[in-house]
Formats: structure tokens, C-alpha cells, sequence
């Protein structure tokens, strides 16, 4: 006869301690802030990434005249990895997961920060080997605005929103070649990661929505 495996029972009083947990979590950011500041605040950075998908586009125009450097095409930032990874040691952002609960919108609102902060970095990098266009410094100038809406929105909701972010840089490029291949990955992973920001921002809105 075969025996029949025991399944473990997690006690009660486990249960019971998770959800306490939860609901004291729940409670502290409801309480930090009325959720009508905090829709107020997410409402923004929703208009400010729009415009910073936007301000990308227009840069990218000015800034890099390669044909073959097209913003959207998979193809040609596969092929410049080797260049990027080996000669302009360029930073990846990083990924922003679902967020599914209280603690991966903290976790989430930290990655936008620390992404936001690299890209300000990897910008400032780039703009020292061209010369400073009016679409550059706009788009600097809502990276900025959208960095402190996301911070007050932490604090908004009782996260820690200190800083942790060290300055990110790559390589001098050596070349006007290279300097249009930074232009473009730098861009490009921006654009990726405003778009995972803005979808973040969604499902933020979502959640906090009375």
C-alpha cells in the first residue's frame, strides 16, 4: 500500500500574524498622506514621462545622424552591444517588476529613482561631447521634475526616500562615431525605461484609485 504524504499545516496564528502585518502596512499609507495629494502627485509624473518619451524623440533627431541608428530598432542595439558593453561600458537600467503589492510599489518607486538618477548621469556624459541643444536641456529639465515627483510620492506614502544612488558614468568616446553610438544607446534604454515607468505609474494609479 502506498503511504500518502503529509501535508505541513501552517498554524493559525501565522496566518493571523501576516495579515496584521499587512493591515499595519496598509494603514501607515493611507494615513501618510490623503489619497488625493498622492493622486495629485502620480497624475504628474504621469503627464511628465509622456513628455519625456517625447523630449527623447526630439534629441535623438538632434543629436544622432546615423542612418542606421534608428530610435525603436532592436536590431541596431543588438548589434552595438559588443561596443557598448566592451568600449563605453554604458549602465543598463534597471528593471522595474509588477507590482502586485504594497512592498513591490516601494521596491518599484526605489528602481525609478536609482533609473532616473543614471539616466540624468549617462545624459550629463553624453552632453559633454555635444553641444548643448535646447531639446537636451528640456529633457533634463522633466527627468528632474518627474526624479522629485516620484520622491514625494514616497514620502507620501511613508517609503524611504532617501538617496542610495551613486553617480553612474561610462567611457569618453573616442571617436564622433562613438559619441553618436552613446547617443543612441543612451537614448534608446531611456525611452525603454520611461516606458516601464510609465506603465509602473498605471498600475500605481490603479491601485491607489478610491
Amino acid at each position: 500500500m502506498m503511504s500518502r504524504c503529509k501535508q505541513s499545516r501552517i498554524p493559525e496564528s501565522d496566518y493571523y500574524s501576516a495579515f496584521a502585518a499587512l493591515l499595519v502596512t496598509l494603514v501607515g499609507i493611507v494615513a501618510s498622506a490623503p489619497i488625493s495629494d498622492k493622486m495629485d502627485t502620480i497624475e504628474h509624473a504621469h503627464s511628465l514621462t509622456n513628455k519625456i518619451l517625447q523630449d527623447i524623440v526630439l534629441t535623438h533627431e538632434v543629436w544622432v545622424d546615423q542612418k542606421s541608428m534608428i530610435l525603436g530598432n532592436r536590431t541596431t542595439m543588438e548589434e552595438l552591444g559588443y561596443l557598448r558593453d566592451e568600449f563605453l561600458k554604458i549602465p543598463r537600467a534597471p528593471v522595474l517588476q509588477n507590482i502586485s503589492t504594497i512592498s513591490s510599489m516601494e521596491t518599484c518607486l526605489a528602481k525609478i529613482v536609482e533609473g532616473l538618477q543614471l539616466h540624468l548621469d549617462l545624459l550629463k556624459n553624453v552632453g559633454n561631447q555635444i553641444t548643448p541643444t535646447e531639446q537636451y536641456k528640456g529633457l533634463k529639465a522633466d527627468i528632474r521634475d518627474l526624479l522629485h515627483q516620484i520622491k514625494k510620492l514616497q514620502k507620501q506614502a511613508g517609503f524611504d526616500a532617501s538617496d542610495k544612488q551613486l553617480q553612474a558614468s561610462m567611457h569618453d568616446p573616442p571617436s564622433e562615431y562613438y559619441i553618436q553610438v552613446a547617443a543612441h544607446i543612451t537614448l534608446q534604454q531611456l525611452h525603454d525605461f520611461s516606458s516601464d515607468v510609465l506603465r509602473s505609474i498605471l498600475s500605481i494609479q490603479s491601485m491607489m484609485a478610491p
